[in-house]
């Protein structure tokens, strides 16, 4: 799986770019817990903390952005490295399944049946012809938490026009997810290639060496704590269905 591996200098700069994002998130936070009553709906916008500050890094990387729509509302950035047009996500390991991709994680939840129709799993149709091998059989081990297959789609025909589009226009699909630990900080920066037949997400690369500056201190983990202990599942775990704004941006 060597080839499928960023070159060192980009995969450095976006685990900055993540680092730094959620840092920008823990200080917004802070600032909304100091000025507001109440903000605990802040919670939820770490994710585009992290995108926005790639899309911010995006003219050092040769890369263009595009904002998606995952189900109904939830808007993320697709991000296109200019030469090789690898297309990539960032996502929050603690929903993100590897052993079934297209099935978010969601503590607590039994895991039901249905179709795998999920933006991610379409997405991953790009990677069809590309060859996969595993060196650790074992990497695959079951996590013990269930997947919950979410059921909301689109219309068939949408999914069937844009996957052709999609490989017309890229030529790899690739997830990078990030852990966020017991004491709130990224601890874990993880880069995966998607298998569209089996649905597993194939362990690229570990990251973490390139992890700096995520140190939190005593109040910041008390502000953002509530969000990690209170049970209530982010609406960014719901990535279902694909919808993509016509307009794409580069910097």
């Amino acid at each position: 799986m060597e080839q499928y591996k960023f070159e060192p200098k980009v995969s450095e700069t976006i685990v900055n770019a993540i680092v730094d994002g959620y840092r920008d998130y823990v200080e917004h936070r802070k600032d909304r817990y100091e000025k507001m009553t109440i903000s605990s709906a802040f919670a939820w916008t770490k994710g585009n903390f992290i995108e926005s500050k790639i899309a911010e890094m995006s003219p050092t990387l040769n890369l263009t952005y595009k904002t998606a729509k995952a189900g109904l509302t939830w808007d993320y950035l697709q991000f296109i490295h200019g030469d090789t047009k690898k297309l990539f996500l960032i996502k929050n390991a603690a929903y993100f399944n590897e052993d079934c991709f297209s099935q978010a994680l969601l503590p607590n939840k039994k895991k039901s049946k249905g179709r795998d129709r999920t933006y991610l799993h379409e997405l991953s149709k790009i990677n069809q012809d590309l060859e996969f091998t595993c060196d650790n059989p074992l990497q695959f081990s079951n996590s013990g938490r269930q997947g919950e297959q979410l059921s909301l789609f689109v219309p068939e025909k949408q999914i069937k026009d844009e996957l052709e589009q999609f490989q017309d226009t890229y030529s790899e699909f690739h997830i990078l997810t990030y852990k966020i630990d017991d004491a709130r900080q990224i601890s874990e920066i993880m880069h995966f290639l998607p298998n569209p037949e089996n649905n597993i997400a194939y362990r690229i690369e570990d990251l973490s060496e390139y992890i700096s500056g995520s140190e939190l201190t005593d109040e910041e983990r008390e502000i953002i704590a509530p969000e990690q202990d209170s049970g209530i599942i982010d609406p960014a775990a719901f990535d279902i269905g694909i919808l993509e704004d016509e307009d794409e941006e580069s910097n």
